[in-house]
């Protein structure tokens, strides 16, 4: 099995740590240690650093190396700019499809933090196992802990089996992003996990379903392939890729027949905004996580964070809040919003604030 690991994301939702030089999966945000880095580091507990392939754009090469020592500079697959993950797992895949096609190939993300690495590692091989021995995509997903509308959800059927401890679940379908009330439904229900974007796919799978659902981004990725593996050029073919995600291009229409779901508890969490960064480092709501030097007064369930060693921040009589500071910007923000900050992301971007980007 080979692991094509994504590193390209902006983390916007993360902003004003998380910038576009330095998003959040390069951010070290937890106990001194990136987000890939820990991705990494679970990794290589099991696989060899042979196996791992890591999709970027060029500007991330240098973090790339510089966080994962020994990575060969083959095993780096640079994108030609940034547009979504249609074209990245395509990419991805062609490639390792053209290397090695008796191969299965995982995909994974490299921002998200899993807390029982011991599981995902058991999970990803029992899923290898079964994607080889019945020709399906595995997806391993996890039990949500919160109605959170900012997730995709998958409804799972019938128990089919169980292999290694783990349950092998019946797919039914895909959710993406519900509104609040439908995800409450969906937590009070044993039917529905998150979505965490895990898979292992049979060898030849991937290239199969982009020929099915888009041949015309599968001319492009061949052709794509050809000049990688003749160190040609392949940027104007790159950008002609519809700039779409994969799951709705072509995951969301394959056959239920043709996909299993393995339930795990993995601690999982992608960090996706500041209420979740909060949930990951404090158990109780009741409680404040502080990263700066602070006074809290009367205050409730507040993230602090600063990147300044001579400022101190003070919070009076306020609660359910995040203020991050930065340099050159502040956020605050209530956490029940926190995800929308893609609004304040495109405000920046009509005002051609570049730079805060």
């Amino acid at each position: 099995m080979k692991f094509l690991i994504f590193a390209g994301g902006n983390g916007t939702r993360l902003w004003p740590v998380s910038r576009k030089s330095h998003p959040k999966q390069f951010q070290k945000f937890i106990k001194g240690k990136s987000l890939f880095q820990m991705t990494v580091e679970r990794l290589l507990k099991k696989f060899s650093k042979e196996d791992l392939y890591v999709v970027s754009p060029k500007e991330y090469v240098s973090i790339i190396k510089e966080e994962f020592p020994g990575i060969s500079n083959s095993n780096i697959l640079i994108e030609a700019e940034t547009r979504d993950t249609l074209a990245c797992v395509g990419f991805g895949a062609y490639v390792l499809n053209k290397k090695f096609p008796d191969e299965n190939i995982a995909i994974l993300w490299s921002d998200h933090l899993i807390k029982y690495e011991d599981i995902f590692l058991k999970a990803y091989i029992v899923a290898d196992r079964y994607a080889t021995e019945h020709n399906k995509i595995v997806q391993i997903d996890v039990n949500p802990t919160s109605p959170n509308v900012n997730l995709g959800y998958i409804k799972i059927g019938e128990q089919i089996e169980t292999l290694d401890d783990f349950g092998i679940y019946k797919f039914v379908k895909h959710i993406e992003k519900p509104d609040l009330k439908t995800a409450k439904t969906f937590i009070e229900s044993f039917e529905y996990l998150w979505h965490t974007g895990y898979k292992v796919f049979p060898k030849g799978k991937l290239p199969e379903l982009y020929k099915e659902y888009m041949p015309h981004v599968a001319d492009i990725l061949e052709k794509i392939t050809e000049k990688y593996f003749k160190d040609e050029d392949f940027a104007s073919l790159y950008s002609s890729i519809d700039k779409i995600s994969i799951d709705y291009a072509i995951l969301e229409k394959v056959s239920s027949d043709e996909v299993v779901d393995i339930p795990a508890d993995l601690g999982w969490s992608d960090i996706g905004n500041w209420a979740s960064f909060k949930e990951v480092l404090e158990d109780t709501n009741e409680s404040n996580v502080v990263i700066s030097d602070s006074i809290t007064i009367d205050t409730k369930n507040t993230l602090i964070l600063s990147s300044s060693k001579d400022k101190i921040i003070c919070t009076v009589g306020v609660s359910d809040i995040a203020v991050i500071d930065t340099d050159d910007a502040l956020l605050v923000c209530s956490l029940d919003v926190a995800h929308k900050l893609k609004d304040v992301i495109a405000e920046l971007k009509s005002k051609k604030k570049d730079s805060l980007l």
